[in-house]
């Protein structure tokens, strides 16, 4: 699930804005059936994966974020809506989906340029994961873990694998990701075709269907949607 600041705000701006809110997660997690694997604190927004009906979700939301923006209020002397619109939450349905989406949090610090390398953001629960020592993600996580990997340093590598799934996130990340996974298609259909230079594929008519119609097909997007990626491709492969 993802929640971002109102009108883009950058609410998490501060360590000690990071801080109060992990404080607030920590706070009510008490006493309620919730199970977190993963989080990231952005400046702009949060990711979270977690396990829990969707009512007691969304009361457990409702009180984090009514909190939060009352001390976000006092501290910056403003009043009115502190996040943007309901959060968004999508279910995870396969163990593989689980494992990428836990990637794809712990990477959002890396991708958005904050840190070259994920174990250095102190705000996401990748360093749960490096001290086995469970502050808001639950204890499942870290068992769970060491079932998978031998060692932190393999899950650690885990991390730096491509990734073809586009997860939900602000409007400009998740378009940012559709831009890296369509550029990526096609080099792998270059070399599937034994090209040896991926314009091949944009100049040849039927190859630039054929790899349009696999950009809707993997990546669940409309035609319309396809086309502007093509573009943008065409622009990064061609043009440049």
């Amino acid at each position: 699930m993802i929640a971002r600041g109102i009108n883009k705000e950058p609410i998490f701006k501060q360590k000690r804005e990071k801080k109060n809110f992990i404080r607030l997660l920590l706070k009510h997690l008490k006493d309620r059936d919730i199970e977190i694997y993963a989080y990231a604190i952005m400046s702009t927004h949060f990711h979270i994966l977690i396990r829990v009906d969707l009512k007691l979700l969304s009361s457990y939301l409702a009180i984090v974020l009514a909190e939060f923006a009352e001390y976000y209020n006092f501290k910056h002397n403003r009043n009115g809506h502190v996040f943007q619109d309901r959060f968004k939450s999508e279910c995870v349905e396969t163990p593989q989906y689980f494992w990428n989406c836990i990637r794809y949090i712990h990477m959002n610090p890396v991708n958005a340029h904050i840190v070259k390398a994920p174990e250095n953001y102190y705000f996401s629960s990748l360093k749960e994961y490096e001290t086995g020592k469970c502050r808001i993600i639950h204890p499942k996580a870290i068992q769970i873990c060491k079932s998978e990997f031998a060692d932190f340093e393999e899950f650690l590598d885990f991390h730096t694998k491509t990734q073809r799934q586009i997860f939900i996130d602000v409007p400009e990340e998740v378009e940012a990701q559709l831009k890296e996974a369509a550029v990526r298609i096609l080099m792998q259909e270059a070399r599937w075709n034994g090209l040896k230079e991926p314009q091949e594929i944009i100049e040849n008519i039927e190859m630039r269907h054929q790899y349009q119609e696999k950009l809707q097909k993997e990546l669940g997007i409309s035609k319309a949607k396809s086309q502007r990626l093509y573009q943008h491709v065409k622009s990064c492969i061609i043009e440049k």
